[in-house]
């Protein structure tokens, strides 16, 4: 069972002594939970959203709504994996995220592809860029990683893994807004490791995303149409236009 706000902030005023920074304190939970979930995409922060309907003929699906059970979802991080699903019927197909450089290369203006099922999307702003235009009667399902918030003192760390990790970082910060540096350098390095500045995780952040990845977070990359097989294998996309099996990939070993 993870701490809640509450007890996280006991911790941090029992650490600087400070009594008086609450509403500083419950800022800055949320700041630390923001931190570590762009530097790894943690379980916990998965939404799996309710499919948005794709218009026919459009190259793009507006995400700046998404919902999780008709509840609103938070600010995206990262977009964990894409699918295209017919919406009255059950044929489903990998829709394949690329990069911005990759699109520029391969798909430069979707609107000149042939109309169909949808096999590759690019994250833009609050859109996702489809690389033709759809048939009718399609769907987008997403699963995403969001930012998640304490909304409550009694709201449990939202990422069970990371409550220590908070309790540090916001300790950090607090001596920061107090001018106490060596006690601030201290929990910060505690909490992010020596050479964080450097670019390189460590302390307490780099322990619980490698927590995080041995409860199998990483295999989401999977249903990306990607493999980790270490004994080699190559996936093939059925591109057959109008075959039932049209976008789905196979792995062949």
């Amino acid at each position: 069972m993870a701490r809640t706000r509450s007890e996280i902030e006991d911790l941090v005023e029992l650490n600087t002594g400070r009594t008086d920074k609450s509403t500083l304190i419950q800022s800055l939970c949320n700041s630390a939970l923001k931190l570590a979930v762009t530097k790894h995409a943690f379980h916990d922060s998965f939404c799996v959203c309710d499919d948005e309907a794709i218009t026919e003929d459009a190259t793009s699906v507006d995400i700046s709504s998404l919902t999780e059970s008709d509840v609103a979802i938070g600010s995206i991080i990262d977009i964990v994996t894409a699918r295209i699903v017919e919406a009255d019927g059950s044929k489903n197909a990998v829709l394949s995220m690329k990069n911005k450089q990759w699109w520029d290369r391969n798909v430069i203006n979707p609107e000149d592809n042939q109309k169909g099922w949808p096999v590759y999307g690019l994250h833009f702003g609050s859109n996702i860029i489809l690389d033709r235009p759809s048939n009718s009667g399609l769907e987008l399902r997403l699963r995403v990683s969001t930012v998640p918030t304490f909304t409550a003192d009694s709201t449990e760390c939202p990422i069970e893994v990371l409550d220590l990790f908070v309790e540090q970082y916001v300790t950090a910060m607090v001596y920061l807004s107090l001018g106490m540096n060596d006690k601030y350098i201290s929990w910060y390095l505690l909490a992010l490791g020596r050479n964080y500045d450097r670019g390189m995780i460590g302390g307490t952040l780099l322990a619980c995303i490698d927590k995080d990845k041995g409860s199998g977070a990483e295999d989401r990359y999977v249903e990306r149409g990607t493999t980790n097989m270490r004994g080699g294998g190559i996936t093939v996309e059925n591109i057959i236009s109008g075959h039932d099996r049209y976008g789905e990939i196979d792995t062949w070993y």
